[in-house]
């Protein structure tokens, strides 16, 4: 369209151009032609009074009939014989030499004779003219398409503030009217792929519903089976051991080895379980006091542990408190069993700027890991390390994934093999406190 328009001004400025041409043409013809006319006047009046007319008379003859404004003869000593009306400054005089001696001077009559000054002139006022109508039209044109413009910018910004975009532009005409249909028919695309998105979406929760409802039923119901299997292994190693070889005392040390494992994991999992299901109650919550506490209950439970813990005050995260509780109590706990085998062991809490939005952490100079594995590490079940390097059961850091996906915000981590870990995570903003 804006191209258009400059066409269209380009068209204007030609044909200015051209009218220029033209004025300049038609006055020259004009000028030629007055010129022409004013010759024959003075030869004509000299052949006159060359045949012995009386000069006064024939002057006042021709001043009369208007065909000349002023005349002046002259005999051959030239003193004025004759003279006829009154001179202009703007008229050219023509000269003529008389047969028998003297001159006629003659300024012709009708309009004065313009010189190729004034042509131009004439030509550029003309020029200007048409640029002007030129340039008032093109402005003309340009605000009634951007009115038409704003009207569909209007149309098309209260189409995508229907979030369903079932809403429909109006049908344009001329130009605009292949963009209408274009964007109506985007809209109709996004309209059908939202429903495809909305209905997969459905599907996907009902699905994890199931799963986290079979996990937790699993996990529950095994809880018995092996709960009876740790009971009849420490009963065995109670009250037959002494009965028992080496070998005999050994099997029985690694099956309720399996059965405390197989119990902390089905624990995690009926955790997890319970976690994806519960509400999300924001508050502000202080992250330092929580560590705090952690920091004590792992450092009375570990006496012979060494452990440098920096916890900051003021560090305060808008949240679940309980679900928040379990997050730091999963990273704290990693952290803490990653420096196990850490001389100067160190763990700390802390905060960061992550584009305009408060990421909080728990670093340690651990074990660590590959960076690689990085993307891995909160999937249910991946452990990085080797049972007999670190027990775990694989579910802590799944279980910190659900809770800050359910808060709206992410985790991530970062490490280095035997130079430590740093996981980062956030917990969204709410609606209500959105800026």
């Amino acid at each position: 369209m804006e191209g258009q328009v400059a066409g269209g001004i380009a068209i204007v400025a030609l044909v200015a151009a051209l009218a220029a041409v033209g004025v300049i043409v038609w006055l020259q013809g004009r000028t030629s032609t007055a010129d022409a006319d004013a010759n024959q006047l003075v030869d004509t009046l000299a052949a006159e009074i060359d045949k012995g007319d009386d000069p006064q008379r024939l002057l006042d003859l021709f001043a009369a009939a208007g065909s000349i404004r002023a005349a002046t003869v002259y005999n051959a000593a030239g003193a004025k014989v004759a003279t006829a009306g009154v001179p202009s400054a703007e008229v050219e005089e023509v000269f003529r030499s008389l047969p028998k001696g003297g001159s006629l001077s003659v300024q012709p009559g009708g309009s004065p004779h313009r010189g190729p000054r004034d042509l131009w002139t004439a030509a550029a006022i003309a020029a200007l003219s048409a640029i002007a109508i030129g340039i008032i039209a093109s402005s003309t044109m340009v605000r009634l398409i951007s009115r038409r413009l704003d009207r569909h910018r209007a149309r098309v910004e209260e189409a995508m503030r229907d979030q369903t975009y079932a809403t429909r532009l109006q049908p344009e005409s001329g130009a605009l009217e292949p963009l209408a249909a274009s964007i109506n028919r985007l809209l109709e695309q996004m309209q059908a792929r939202d429903v495809v998105l909305r209905r997969r979406t459905i599907e996907l929760e009902s699905v994890n519903k199931e799963l986290e409802s079979f996990a937790a039923t699993v996990s529950h119901d095994l809880r018995a089976p092996v709960g009876s299997i740790a009971g009849f292994a420490q009963a065995l190693d109670e009250d037959y051991a002494p009965r028992l070889d080496d070998t005999g005392r050994e099997c029985i040390h690694w099956i309720r080895h399996s059965a405390e494992q197989m119990s902390r994991l089905i624990e995690g999992m009926l955790q997890m379980a319970r976690l994806a299901r519960t509400e999300v109650h924001r508050t502000e919550v202080d992250l330092s006091r929580i560590v705090r506490g952690i920091a004590e209950t792992l450092q009375h439970a570990n006496p012979d542990r060494d452990v440098d813990f920096v916890i900051p005050d003021g560090i305060v995260a808008n949240g679940d408190e309980r679900l928040l509780q379990a997050v730091l109590e999963n990273l704290v706990g990693n952290a803490f069993k990653f420096t196990s085998k850490r001389r100067g062991a160190r763990i700390e809490l802390g905060a960061r700027n992550e584009a305009g939005t408060p990421a909080f952490f728990i670093r340690d100079n651990g074990a660590g890991f590959a960076p690689e594995h990085a993307g891995k590490m909160f999937r249910p079940f991946q452990r990085l390390h080797s049972e007999t390097e670190f027990s775990g059961t694989g579910i802590g850091l799944a279980t910190v994934y659900r809770i800050v996906e359910r808060h709206g915000g992410r985790v991530w981590a970062e490490g280095e093999p035997e130079k430590g870990a740093t996981v980062y995570f956030t917990t969204g903003v709410p609606e209500e406190w959105a800026a």
